[in-house]
């Protein structure tokens, strides 16, 4: 497991410095997460009114 720096046997419940690399980042990871599944579901519509139109035309 990834240990942070400074987040040593000396510091047991957890440093200034652990808490901003751990909590402080929690909210990019989120808004990232997010983005990514508003871009995935964007991707999907595209691709199923892509085929959509496509069928149509062949038939």
């Amino acid at each position: 497991m990834y240990k942070m720096p400074g987040a040593g046997v000396g510091v047991a419940g957890g440093g200034v410095g652990t808490l901003a690399a751990t909590g402080a980042d929690i909210g990019w990871w989120l808004a990232l997460g997010v983005l990514l599944v508003l871009l995935g579901t964007a991707a999907l519509i595209a691709v199923h009114r892509r085929n959509r139109r496509l069928s149509r035309a062949r038939g």
